[in-house]
């Protein structure tokens, strides 16, 4: 990483909080679908915010919809590892809508198999994430990916878009739900191969449809993972603006340490001050709203019987699952 000049107005730092010097991040959002996850609350409105969904009706409602980002934008278009005519396979649910067809062989062993029934077929015109970007001249620090099954080749044909990108969230498969569907260990191999570190997974199970599908544990069938890009280990150069945009996300994702680390690289290099590495040494900076909720949460729990920990933590999400459906 080339040496960086830090900007002539680096004395006038706000130490009260200097990551609100921040005023716009990049988020573009690949099979967009209803609002973005808590997790990225705190960012909302530092956001522009632009969403892809292959069908235009759909668009134009949500771009016509009250946001919480500083902007947002949804852009009717199919995005596929290649352009050109594909086929789109329509199944009961929605959201199980794409363009590689279901796998009944598969899905019809487990208890989720009815929302793969197919249910007709449709053309839709598709590009690629790097084409769309060119023609729009947007940019990405932050990709949220969930495409049933086509990652691997979007991501493939993104290669341009990715040089700046410093977040990754990837919806993928852990097993062969569609015919030729991207799987997690392809993401593996393809993300590290260009910087990127895994720092995080959440593993969804299914049961299997038979009379003990309410008992035991059940096979991981898709996971989204999280990852960031590891400058320490790349050579990638950077701006004070860019440095203070990635040191705030890892504020919102709570990844501190990684942020800190981050910090002192950036330093290093002179990219950001050395007054700014140590306001961020210290744990209170980082730690702020609901993440000092959630690090007290934690430590009460801590505290717990691990066997009444999990039934609580298990009550806690149904009943946050019941609240956001109501």
């Amino acid at each position: 990483m080339r040496e960086q000049t830090i900007e002539n107005n680096k004395g006038n730092v706000d130490m009260e909080n200097p990551l609100a010097q921040v005023q716009s991040i990049n988020f573009i959002d690949v099979g967009c679908s209803g609002s973005l996850d808590d997790k990225w609350s705190s960012l909302f409105t530092d956001l522009f915010y632009v969403g892809f969904d292959p069908n235009a009706v759909e668009c134009e409602r949500l771009n016509n919809k009250t946001h919480k980002y500083k902007s947002a934008r949804y852009l009717p278009y199919a995005i596929a590892g290649e352009q050109g005519i594909k086929t789109m396979y329509k199944t009961e649910n929605i959201y199980c809508y794409s363009l590689l067809p279901p796998n009944p062989k598969w899905v019809n062993r487990f208890s989720f198999s009815h929302l793969f029934k197919e249910a007709g077929t449709e053309s839709v015109n598709c590009t690629t994430l790097d084409f769309i970007a060119q023609e729009n001249n947007l940019t990405a620090d932050i990709i949220k990916i969930d495409t049933q099954g086509l990652e691997l080749p979007i991501l493939k044909s993104a290669e341009t878009l990715l040089k700046d990108v410093f977040c990754l969230d990837v919806e993928t498969g852990l097993v062969e739900d569609y015919i030729g569907e991207t799987k997690y260990s392809d993401i593996d191999i393809f993300l590290r191969k260009r910087g990127f570190l895994m720092f995080d997974m959440n593993i969804y199970r299914i049961s299997r449809k038979n009379p003990l599908s309410r008992y035991g544990k059940h096979q991981p069938i898709w996971c989204e993972s999280m990852w960031l890009f590891d400058f320490i280990g790349n050579n990638r150069t950077v701006t004070r603006e860019q440095a203070l945009k990635y040191l705030k996300i890892c504020q919102a994702l709570e990844y501190f340490d990684y942020g800190y680390e981050l910090a002192c690289h950036f330093n290093r290099f002179n990219v950001i001050e050395t007054e700014l590495v140590r306001y961020l040494e210290k744990p209170e900076n980082w730690i702020k709203g609901k993440s000092l909720m959630s690090k007290i949460s934690h430590t009460m729990l801590g505290t717990i019987p691990k066997g009444i920990t999990i039934r609580l933590l298990h009550k806690m999400q149904k009943l946050s699952h019941y609240n956001r459906n109501q």
